[in-house]
């Protein structure tokens, strides 16, 4: 069985709602953050057996990083982006020599290919890159700049890097795909289009998960 796991009810609800996918997917609602989502997640791959799972759901895009509300994000790799000592609207990271601890994660693996070849197949427009996980979303445009430049990043998250981990120990596959729900800029929440990028994200699963589980 696969497993398709989401931060929040909200952006996996519609999902669960879809009696077609209940014969190869099980579901998981990780809760929100990088501690809640690498929890859960270990907690269930101790309980269950699990060929690859597919993390869903929405994300902030960085600005001039070609990507813009709406679009379907796949990520190639997830960093850690705040590990360190925050200093304004930038952060000091901490150098090998103090911690060890790994803040990158390479998500093209065999699922990945999957996903990309059936997105291909059916003409279904996305944008690839990397992505950035945060414990504390970016407010402001200098933030999300910093971040975007540092990483070579199209969009940020707040749980990606934290499966990663989970799924990198256990040696199960990981894609992950999020459509943007806002911009990251100086933050207004006026702008925001969560509910739309949920159903967008939502109808394009739908469309390729047969076919990547083939």
């Amino acid at each position: 069985m696969y497993l398709i796991a989401s931060p929040t009810e909200l952006e996996i609800s519609k999902l669960k709602e879809n009696k077609n996918l209940w014969a190869s997917f099980n579901f998981l609602t990780t809760g929100f953050g990088m501690l809640e989502s690498s929890i859960s997640l270990t907690k269930f791959f101790s309980e269950h057996k699990v060929g690859g799972v597919i993390l869903f759901g929405v994300c902030g895009a960085y600005m001039d990083s070609g990507t813009e509300v709406l679009d379907i994000c796949l990520a190639e790799r997830e960093f850690i982006g705040d590990f360190g000592v925050a200093i304004g609207d930038e952060t000091e990271y901490f150098t090998d020599d103090i911690l060890k601890n790994k803040c990158e994660f390479d998500l093209q693996n065999k699922l990945f290919n999957k996903v990309k070849k059936e997105l291909g197949a059916l003409k279904l427009p996305y944008k690839s890159g990397n992505f950035v996980t945060v414990n504390s979303c970016s407010g402001t445009l200098k933030r999300g700049n910093f971040l975007r430049d540092k990483f070579n990043a199209i969009c940020e998250n707040m749980e990606g890097a934290a499966i990663a981990k989970v799924c990198e120990l256990y040696h199960v596959p990981l894609v992950e795909i999020r459509c943007v729900s806002n911009m990251v800029e100086n933050r207004d929440k006026s702008k925001w289009k969560i509910e739309e990028a949920i159903e967008k994200g939502t109808e394009i699963l739908t469309k390729i998960l047969p076919g990547v589980i083939k």
